[in-house]
């Protein structure tokens, strides 16, 4: 699509995964070529051509099972890439109560968290932390906490390093150097 070419992929399905953010819909795969598992946009797809029952089949969907305890979009590096780190702390301290009470965060993240841990550090304190295959795609979740984030890591240098320059032309367009 991107490219404006056509290529043949021959690969086992295994399972469709749809985003909850766009609504795109996305085919899970593995590509004997390469020997990994990935994902393939439905609406990429010109044309599907049967050619068989694979043997290894429910060795692959197993393997899948397996990698998504670690896949928070449908990013999963051909499930061979070292894992990513990614860390946020929220803290609703000082946070305006809404009529119905405190603003129920700790549960939103327990909620919301496709993988991962979330640990209450104290009555007005959570951690968020998960080891994925692409840490950048916990990043547009994160930025939903964005004024409630009291520190934050990526285990990703150059992700990390990108997100603190958007925060910082954030600020600077809203005029907060502080």
């Amino acid at each position: 699509r991107r490219r404006g070419r056509t290529a043949v992929q021959r690969v086992v399905p295994l399972r469709l995964f749809i985003s909850v953010q766009n609504g795109r819909q996305y085919l899970m795969a593995y590509a004997p070529r390469n020997k990994r598992i990935g994902s393939i946009r439905l609406d990429n797809i010109l044309s599907v051509q049967t050619a068989g029952n694979c043997e290894s089949y429910d060795t692959y969907r197993q393997k899948l099972d397996q990698m998504q305890k670690h896949i928070w979009g449908v990013s999963t590096e051909g499930g061979c890439a070292r894992l990513e780190q990614g860390e946020f702390t929220q803290c609703t301290r000082g946070q305006k109560k809404r009529r119905l009470g405190p603003i129920p965060f700790h549960r939103r993240l327990e909620r919301e968290k496709r993988c991962g841990q979330v640990e209450r550090v104290d009555a007005h304190t959570s951690r968020f932390s998960a080891d994925v295959y692409d840490a950048g795609e916990l990043v547009p979740w994160i930025r939903t906490f964005i004024c409630r984030i009291v520190s934050i890591h990526f285990s990703n240098q150059e992700l990390a390093a990108q997100f603190k320059r958007d925060i910082d032309a954030m600020a600077r367009l809203y005029g907060l150097n502080g």
